[in-house]
């Protein structure tokens, strides 16, 4: 026994059409040309809400709110020109009256003869569109709002350097309104001299994004309205837009900080000026005094008793100290100067050289650890910052005799080398710690340790010119250590 199948085919083309219409996902709506709607398909009534029965005859305005379309006149008249309306966006309305956003197509219905004897309107739900549509506005009015709120000046370019976007306080940096900027190409905000570079910098740019080429080894300036020019300092973010990608700029003014930084330097350079002439106008009438003060021990000899010997003592003795104070002012303020001379030395053997110019009692004794480099380095203020720390820890120890080491550590950089110089005496305690690298601190009194004060504010302040750092710890079981990073020199 063997089964047949046999499979029907519509055969009248008026049935087939309205079959496939019938199962579009679009809502398809066909109407007369005075507006009635003529045909429905199931797509149309679940778009719109209405019944296939109770909506054919009506007028296909009732599917929109008022002034959402032309009427179906304007529709023909426009139809007779183009076979269809392309694709847009616009309100429906369902039949409770709510309204929903649509994607629409209208097209002309024509005989064989090519005469119009309707319409055709094929519709789509765009809510998820609309809504996404309403995010992305929403997102580029924040976007907007952000950049016109910024206090910097904002600049939106594409590819071709056009301006497409400004802040307020880009108006106000350079003096033009936003109708001159909008559509004109970055070039105008360009000084001369590097205009003819410019495109090159920014096509550059704009094929590789992560290298900051516009910037690199330049000093930046930027041209106002009125023909000046000012340094900028100018930061540049890609931005990837369905137009493809754009440039948000950033730029600051530098005028006023580059004012602020000369003052600064003048001021500087007046206060080394006067730390200068302090330190040898005042060293003349110290050095009188000094003089004055031997004359009198001289001319009064054998008839000062032990009590005025002691009082031109210290006369003497605080004579020195202040011509010592001078001597370490103008140290300081020079420190950042004192890299002196490149040299190739064995750090070990300068080390070595130092503790034996520091002291001269046998009861202290030099150990060094670790590895220590030959290398080029700034030799002179290498020698100052060593014969500071290992001076100071022979100066302060508490007992007559003591230890002092000196370590090369591994440097957890490359560009630079670690050393710490240990002692074994009193320590500083943790709250003096900060204090003792300040001008003018010590922690016992003058008459006690000779000193001005200003060692570890030298030694500091030269460490950091050159780009390292110092710290300082306890050592154990007593004691100080201070660590410092010394830079290698590059090249």
């Amino acid at each position: 026994m063997s089964l047949s199948h046999k499979t029907e085919t519509c055969t009248d083309p008026a049935a087939l059409l309205a079959a496939i219409v019938n199962s579009s996902e679009d809502a398809i709506i066909g109407s007369d040309l005075n507006g009635h709607i003529i045909s429905w398909n199931h797509a149309a009534s679940l778009l719109f809400g209405h019944a296939h029965a109770a909506i054919l005859g009506c007028p296909f305005a009732v599917l929109f709110p008022d002034g959402q379309l032309p009427d179906h006149q304007t529709l023909g008249q426009l139809l007779q020109k183009n076979n269809a309306i392309g694709q847009f966006e616009t309100m429906g309305r369902r039949a409770d009256g709510s309204e929903i956003p649509v994607s629409l197509t209208i097209s002309s219905i024509r005989d064989a003869s090519g005469n119009i004897f309707g319409l055709s309107l094929s519709a789509r739900d765009f809510s998820s569109g609309y809504k996404m549509a309403a995010r992305l506005s929403q997102s580029e009015r924040h976007f907007r709002q952000v950049v016109n709120a910024a206090p910097n000046a904002m600049i939106l370019v594409n590819s071709q350097g056009q301006i497409e976007l400004i802040n307020e306080r880009c108006e106000q940096m350079f003096g033009y309104t936003r109708a001159e900027l909008i559509g004109n190409t970055l070039d105008m905000l360009v000084p001369e001299r590097y205009r003819e570079q410019h495109p090159e910098w920014r096509a550059a740019y704009f094929a590789h994004p992560d290298e900051p080429v516009m910037a690199k080894g330049r000093e930046l300036y930027a041209l106002h309205k009125d023909g000046t020019e000012f340094p900028v300092e100018v930061g540049l973010s890609p931005i990837e837009t369905a137009d493809g990608m754009k440039v948000l700029s950033a730029i600051v003014d530098m005028s006023e900080r580059q004012r602020f930084t000369d003052e600064l330097s003048r001021r500087n350079q007046e206060l080394k000026d006067f730390a200068y002439v302090a330190s040898h106008d005042l060293k003349a009438p110290l050095r009188g005094v000094n003089q004055l003060a031997t004359w009198i021990t001289e001319d009064l000899a054998g008839q000062i008793n032990e009590e005025t010997q002691e009082h031109l003592h210290l006369m003497r003795v605080r004579i020195s100290r202040m011509e010592k104070l001078l001597d370490d002012l103008l140290l300081y303020f020079r420190a950042d100067n004192l890299g002196g001379g490149i040299e190739c030395i064995d750090f070990a053997e300068m080390a070595r050289d130092v503790f034996e110019l520091c002291c001269n009692n046998p009861s202290f004794s030099l150990e060094l650890q670790g590895t220590f480099p030959k290398d080029f380095t700034h030799k002179v203020a290498l020698e100052l910052v060593l014969r500071n720390l290992i001076n100071n820890a022979i100066k302060h120890h508490d007992k007559a005799s003591g230890h002092i080491t000196v370590r090369a550590l591994p440097a957890p950089v490359d560009q630079a080398y670690l050393f710490e110089v240990a002692d074994d005496g009193p320590g500083i305690a943790p709250e003096h710690r900060d204090r003792v690298f300040a001008m003018f601190q010590t922690l016992r009194p003058r008459d006690e340790v000779e000193g001005s004060g200003m060692g570890l504010a030298v030694i500091k302040k030269t460490i950091e010119s050159l780009g390292g750092s110092i710290s300082l710890t306890a050592n154990a079981p007593s004691g100080a250590v201070f660590r410092f990073s010394w830079p290698r020199v590059v090249g």
